[in-house]
């Protein structure tokens, strides 16, 4: 018997694998979020910790690194993103003892805990008082292929079981105005003229695309070592780059490798987006829920700051009107008037991003149209705004 921590931001996933795992004869404890992880860890008496990669806050990758830091034999199996295999080499280089990519069955589940285990010498579990089934495990929409629709759950017997049932999603993974692209887990989507800047948080990749035709043609891609990209923001001659991890806005030429010319501390602690407006550069930070007003000077001194409606902001895009801003957990997208305190003159909601649990994680307008990303599907989004459900902001 093992005592096991089950890591993940929604209960009803920690219930699940819980469940499954406990009747195989382990025990169960639970965290929502990295801090709590890592703080039972620290208590001692945990023999194995099933981690997913996408938390709120600290994500897998980085309660990774930390539990390496204190515990470098202490068995993690990592589960990944829907059949990513570029999430399963980086968590393996990174020291995860397994992995696990979404969709997994309930088999598939038991039999590596069981492994690893096994390979770091913890005592077998008692035997579980009826198998596990090979039962689909729990699973949100990936963006594309037959395992892409949304997951519903049947709890039975009082969660002895787990039982999925399956809602299609083809108008968010395949509507006409949907672009795949070659990653998974895209960020920030900001257009520059012609092209697309976006990038891959979990590859430490940025990309330029182009718009050709019905498809986003990649025109580059550059890799950016150690680090987490949460924003981008382009000018004529600089891009900007969000990283929450070192919580700083870093300042890159426009040049064949985006060389590194200087690192500014964010205003905030956890920045996740960024917007050049033309005249001053605008951050976005999650942690405190504020949109920040930047001088382009060498400090890029803060000359304004504003409270977000919005508790997870993601992004953030003004134009001669508006400002709009986006909120990574509830997709809600929020107009704003261009007064001294940005008041909300309505909020816009669209069905289709409320199907699955991939947060908004890019937004943007070109040519009359909102572009959105979410984290977790390898697509690019482009809607008008009457898609929208309009709520005028009450005064």
């Amino acid at each position: 018997m093992a005592n096991i921590l089950v890591v993940d931001d929604e209960a009803d996933m920690r219930m699940a694998l819980g469940s499954v795992l406990s009747r195989s004869g382990h025990r169960i404890e639970q965290a929502s979020e990295g801090g709590a992880a890592l703080a039972r860890i620290d208590k001692g008496d945990i023999d194995l910790v099933l981690l997913d990669i996408r938390l709120p806050g600290m994500d897998g990758v980085q309660i990774l690194r930390r539990i390496r830091e204190k515990r470098e034999n202490l068995p993690v199996i990592m589960v990944t993103g829907y059949g990513s295999v570029e999430s399963a080499v980086e968590v393996m280089k990174l020291g995860a003892s397994q992995y696990l990519s979404k969709p997994f069955s309930n088999k598939e589940l038991v039999d590596t805990v069981m492994s690893v285990l096994k390979t770091k010498g913890v005592p077998a579990a008692a035997p579980a008082s009826r198998p596990a089934q090979a039962e689909p495990a729990p699973r949100s929409p990936q963006g594309e292929g037959a395992q892409g629709p949304k997951i519903v759950w049947e709890w039975v017997a009082g969660l002895a079981a787990v039982g999925i049932g399956v809602l299609a999603m083809a108008h968010v993974l395949r509507g006409p105005d949907s672009f795949q692209v070659p990653y998974q887990h895209p960020v920030s989507v900001v257009w520059k003229g012609d092209r697309l800047w976006t990038a891959d948080w979990f590859s430490q990749t940025v990309y330029e695309h182009r718009l050709q035709g019905a498809s986003v043609e990649t025109v580059r891609a550059i890799h950016l070592p150690d680090s987490h990209i949460t924003g981008l923001a382009v000018t004529e001659d600089v891009l900007f780059v969000a990283d929450s991890w070192k919580k700083v806005i870093q300042r890159r030429r426009l040049d064949a490798g985006l060389t590194l010319v200087d690192s500014i501390k964010s205003p905030g602690a956890n920045p996740t987006g960024l917007y050049w407006d033309g005249r001053y550069l605008w951050s976005v930070d999650s942690h405190h829920q504020r949109f920040y007003q930047h001088d382009l000077d060498r400090d890029l001194t803060v000359i304004a700051s504003f409270r977000s409606p919005g508790k997870t902001p993601a992004a953030v895009f003004k134009d001669e009107q508006f400002l709009w801003s986006a909120d990574a957990d509830t997709r809600i997208v929020y107009q704003h008037r261009l007064d001294n305190q940005l008041r909300v003159v309505a909020k816009y909601t669209l069905p289709a991003l409320d199907m699955g649990r991939e947060a908004l994680s890019g937004f943007t307008w070109k040519d009359g149209r909102i572009w959105i990303a979410r984290d977790g599907l390898p697509r690019l989004y482009r809607y008008k705004l009457g898609d929208f459900k309009k709520y005028p902001a009450l005064d």
